[in-house]
Parts: C-alpha cells; structure tokens; sequence
C-alpha cells in the first residue's frame, strides 16, 4: 500500500521565456514503513519536490497522492490542516522557538490544533523519551546541542502522529558523530514502529541506510536503487 505517491508531477515556475520547469514528470510510491531517500546535484528539482509532497506548495500539473487524498486539488484551509496532523516536517535549520523548553517545543503543535495542554504534555513526554531526551525535557534550545535540538525536532515531528515523516537535510547542520546518531534514530523508527520517512539528503552514509534511493537528475526520475535490504538495515541499527 502507498501513503503516498507522485503521479506525474510537474512545477514551472514563471512565464514565457523565463519559465523554469524544476519538476518535468516525477512518477514514484511510497509504502507504508518504508524509508526513502531523495537524491541529486543542487538544481536537480529534490527541494521543489519536498514542498510539493509535504502539501506546502502544489504542481503546475500532477497528483500529490497523501493515503489517497490529492494534495493538488486542495484549497489552502484543506491543506493546511492535512500538514498539521498527518504530515510532519524536520528541517536542517531544526527551527525550534529559542524561548520555549524542549517540552513546550514538542508540544506546541498539538497545542495549536486543540488538545488540551495536559495532554499535549503528556505526550510530548512521551515521544521525547522515545527518542532518547526525557531529562532533558526542560532545557531550552541553546542549552542543549545540536545533535539534541535535532532530536527534539524530530520529536516535534513525531507528537502528532503522522502518516508520513518529511526531512530535509537532516544531519546537515550536524557534525559525523551527530549525524550517525540521527541517521540511527531515523533508521530505528522505521524497524521499530513502522514509520513512513521521505528524506532529502546529500549525505551518501545516510541514503545508505534507506529502503530506497530515488535519484533526481534536471527535474527527472533520472533512477533508484536499493542500497540495503531489510535484514541488512536491522543489523546496522542493532549494531548502534
């Protein structure tokens, strides 16, 4: 089954002879529990792509499929709230809010959709523990490292449950050590509790630990390929 999939997606930006077509037909799936990773040269259309996945802009011509819903023909209400509670996003940037904890942080978007606090917090505990920052649950941001606050965000990502988890260069503000230890956790969410993950990513380490490779080449699907299978990717996360 696919949670989500690109059907023919096209994105032009500007008219006539400024026009610049970033996307020319990109045709690909995604299956529950998979990781897969998005790759390409600066230019190659895989930023464009992400925004057209997570419903944050929509395609010139195509179908952004998100567990049968199509992104595209959405008005910006229906898409703002598929974004809110089906879709969740990790940047490079973290962009976590420097004046609240970790907690608070974690429990903000749950928060802004409605749920009582007690149980945004509740919850935001919960996930925080998951991935491995429970003490540090009352830090603000710049009391804690850059490996941390990326592990905060992608808990940030993670409260609300999503169907599918969107990260754009996630270990690149991150130095080796760091990076593996996202890699890691990204890896483990997928073996331990089935979660969906699309990633763009330069770093060749982290697209190994995929399901999936997909290669972006002047707009196009230019190839993919399978780096590892499953057996082999369960033994890199029990190794760590």
């Amino acid at each position: 089954m696919h949670v989500l999939e690109a059907r023919d997606l096209r994105k032009t930006f500007g008219e006539g002879e400024a026009a610049v077509e970033a996307l020319k037909g990109v045709n690909f799936g995604v299956r529950a529990g998979e990781m897969v990773a998005i790759m390409g040269r600066s230019g190659s259309g895989k930023s464009t792509l992400l925004t057209l996945l997570g419903g944050v802009d929509v395609p010139t011509s195509g179908q952004v499929m998100l567990e049968g819903k199509d992104l595209a023909t959405m008005d910006d209400t229906a898409r703002t709230l598929i974004r809110r509670r089906r879709i969740g996003f990790v940047f490079q940037s973290f962009n976590l809010l420097p004046i609240l904890t970790a907690e608070e942080n974690v429990a903000l978007p749950l928060e802004l959709d409605g749920l009582p606090a007690l149980e945004a917090r509740k919850r935001a505990v919960e996930v925080l523990e998951s991935v491995g920052l429970s003490t540090r649950r009352g830090h603000l941001p710049s009391k804690m490292s850059g490996g941390e606050q990326q592990r905060v965000a992608i808990a940030r990502a993670l409260v609300i449950r999503p169907a599918i988890l969107l990260a754009d260069e996630p270990t690149g503000n991150l130095d080796s050590t760091n990076g593996q230890r996202v890699t890691v956790m990204l890896r483990k969410l997928v073996e331990e509790q089935g979660q969906t993950i699309v990633l763009v990513t330069h770093d060749p380490g982290m697209a190994a630990q995929a399901d999936r490779i997909i290669h972006l080449a002047d707009g196009f699907v230019d190839r993919e390929e399978t780096p590892l299978s499953a057996s082999e990717a369960s033994s890199f996360v029990a190794e760590r």
